[in-house]
């Protein structure tokens, strides 16, 4: 009963959460509402592909309920006992980057740092330097688009990986990875955005459910 009023709290409260990506309308209120916006809170670093269709296809506010039990519970490292510290650290490295990242009015739980803070944590060592990096060039009226390059101010975020959530540091070392990882991102004067990194992100998203 506990968890299931968690659930429904949780249901709520993030169904009044801004979305990934920009707005569009949702297909209800109440309840189903709430999920889809849920879906494209925070949250939305989460979920796996498979979850998302899964939630898209929701009925009910009862199945609603018990799919956001389930989506927790799943990624509880101890499903037994009570609490579940995944969703405390998750709640708290969201507050963080709402804090930390805001840009230009979005929340800073759904930009990219806010993005890496969430799956990650917070960076054992970050550098801040200038780096060449390809950007699309419109060109003048009438000529053609083309790729070049400039000098950004770049943002690395490095991590050993002891320093990781030990599943993911246990993909990477299987995979070949035997020594730290970083996370790019160029910094301009109003917005961030992830340069390098993605996979490693999309790695940590999957490595928090165990197989």
């Amino acid at each position: 009963m506990h968890r299931f009023r968690r659930s429904l709290f949780l249901l709520c409260a993030f169904g009044l959460a801004a979305r990934c990506g920009p707005p569009q309308r949702t297909s209800g209120s109440g309840p189903l509402g709430a999920i889809e916006e849920w879906t494209r809170g925070p949250v939305c670093w989460l979920l796996l592909p498979e979850e998302l269709k899964e939630a898209r296809r929701l009925r009910s506010s009862r199945e609603a309920v018990v799919f956001i039990d389930a989506f927790w519970r799943r990624r509880d490292p101890e499903p037994e006992e009570p609490g579940n510290p995944f969703l405390q650290a998750f709640e708290e490295r969201v507050a963080a980057a709402d804090r930390l990242y805001t840009e230009n009015g979005e929340r800073g739980s759904l930009t990219d740092r806010g993005r890496a803070l969430i799956l990650l944590g917070p960076p054992p060592l970050l550098n801040i330097g200038q780096q060449a990096v390809p950007v699309w060039e419109p060109g003048s009226s009438g000529a053609r688009p083309v790729v070049a390059t400039r000098r950004m101010k770049v943002e690395s975020w490095r991590y050993q990986l002891s320093e990781l959530p030990p599943r993911l540091a246990q993909r990477l070392t299987a995979a070949g990875e035997s020594g730290g990882v970083a996370l790019d991102f160029a910094v301009e004067p109003d917005r961030t955005y992830l340069l390098e990194g993605h996979k490693l992100l999309d790695q940590a998203a999957r490595a928090a459910v165990p197989e």
